[in-house]
C-alpha cells in the first residue's frame, strides 16, 4: 500500500513533467529556427492574429503545467487519505489537463518553425491534432501508471441491513420494474439556447445571422436534449440496466452479482457534477437528467452507481430483493 500515494504522485505528474522537459529540449533545439515572437492565436480566418515572446510563453506555460500537476496531485493524494480512493480514467485526465499549456507551447513553436515572423505561421489547423496528442499522451502515461484504488469500506451497520428497503418479494416469485424520470424543461433548454445565443450575438453585433445559420446549433441542441433529457431504468432478475436519453446512450448494465446493497438518495442539480453522465473523484457515476430523488446502487468494489427515477424506494427495495434471493441460491 505504501507504494499506491507513490504510483498516484507519479501518474499524475509523469506525463506533464515528461512532456514539459521534451518541449524545452525542443525550444533549444530550435532556438535558430524560431522567431523571437511565435503566433499564439488565429483569427477566423485561420491567420495569425496575435503573438507572444517565445521566451515569456515558454516560461509560462511550463510553469502552468507544473503548477496544475502539482495540484491535482495533492488533491489525489488527499483523497486517497481520507479513503475515497482514486479512480483511474479521472487521474488520466488530470494528467492530461495539467499537460495543456505544453499543448499550447508545442502548438505555437511547430506552427511558426522556419518562419521569417510570427505572421507567417501555419494555420490553426495544426492546433487540435497537437492538443489532442499532447493531452492524451499525458492521460495515456497516468492510466498506464495509475493505481485503480476503491472508496475504503466503511463499517456495516446490522441493523440497517435487516431494515433495508424491500418490496416484499417472496423466494420463488420474480419481479422486472422499469421506471425513469424525464426532464422536458431541460429537454426544451437544450433545444432553444444555442439557436437563441447566436440570434442575440448577432443583433448586438449589428449584423443578425440568415435563419440557415441557425440550423448548426439548433441541431446540436436537439441532440443535447435527446442525450440528456431522460434516464430510463429496467430491473430484472439478471441485472439493473441505465440508460440515458431518448437512444439509451450512454448505458450501464450492473449485474446483479456485482451489487451488494440498494438505497435512495437525494441529488442537487449541480451534485456529482451536473447533468448527464458524471463521475466524481471516487469512481461513483450518476446517471441525471434532473435534481431530486435517485436509485443508489452500491457495489462490490464500494463504488457506486445512482440514477435518477421516479419512486427509487421500489426500485431500491426489488433490487435488494433480487439480490438476497441469488444469495440464497448461491448459498
Amino acid at each position: 500500500m505504501r507504494s499506491v500515494p507513490f504510483r498516484v504522485a507519479l501518474a499524475v505528474l509523469g506525463g506533464p513533467v515528461l512532456l514539459s522537459g521534451a518541449a524545452l529540449a525542443l525550444r533549444n533545439a530550435w532556438s535558430d529556427r524560431l522567431p523571437a515572437e511565435v503566433a499564439t492565436h488565429w483569427g477566423p480566418s485561420g491567420a495569425p492574429d496575435r503573438a507572444t515572446d517565445l521566451d515569456v510563453l515558454t516560461t509560462w506555460t511550463l510553469l502552468a503545467a507544473l503548477v496544475l500537476a502539482v495540484a491535482f496531485t495533492i488533491a489525489a493524494l488527499v483523497l486517497l487519505r481520507r479513503g475515497r480512493g482514486v479512480h483511474r480514467p479521472l487521474l488520466g485526465l488530470a494528467s492530461g489537463l495539467a499537460a495543456l499549456p505544453v499543448a499550447a507551447l508545442a502548438t505555437s513553436m511547430l506552427a511558426t518553425l522556419d518562419a521569417a515572423s510570427w505572421r507567417e505561421a501555419s494555420g490553426a489547423a495544426l492546433a487540435i491534432p497537437v492538443i489532442l496528442a499532447t493531452a492524451g499522451a499525458a492521460g495515456a502515461v497516468a492510466w498506464f501508471i495509475a493505481p485503480d484504488v476503491p472508496p475504503e469500506q466503511r463499517p456495516v451497520d446490522a441493523t440497517a441491513v435487516a431494515g433495508a428497503q424491500s418490496v416484499g418479494l417472496s423466494e420463488h416469485e420474480r419481479a422486472t420494474w422499469v421506471g425513469g424520470s424525464t426532464n422536458a424543461g431541460l429537454a426544451v433548454l437544450c433545444v432553444v439556447a444555442l439557436p437563441v445565443v447566436v440570434a442575440v450575438v448577432g443583433a448586438l453585433s449589428g449584423s443578425p445571422a440568415p435563419w440557415s445559420s441557425l440550423l448548426v446549433p439548433l441541431g446540436i441542441g436537439l441532440l443535447a436534449a435527446l442525450g440528456v433529457g431522460s434516464v430510463r431504468v429496467t430491473i430484472d432478475a439478471d441485472a439493473v440496466s441505465i440508460r440515458m436519453g431518448v437512444l439509451g446512450y450512454p448505458r450501464r448494465t450492473v449485474p446483479l452479482d456485482d451489487i451488494t446493497s440498494a438505497g435512495t438518495t437525494t441529488l442537487g442539480v449541480l451534485g456529482n457534477g451536473g447533468l448527464g453522465v458524471r463521475t466524481n473523484a471516487s469512481g461513483d457515476v450518476a446517471f441525471k437528467c434532473r435534481g431530486g430523488d435517485a436509485l443508489v446502487l452500491t457495489l462490490r468494489s464500494n463504488r457506486r452507481v445512482l440514477a435518477t427515477v421516479d419512486r427509487p424506494d421500489q426500485a431500491a427495495g426489488l433490487v435488494n430483493d433480487l439480490v438476497r434471493q441469488a444469495r440464497n441460491r448461491a448459498g
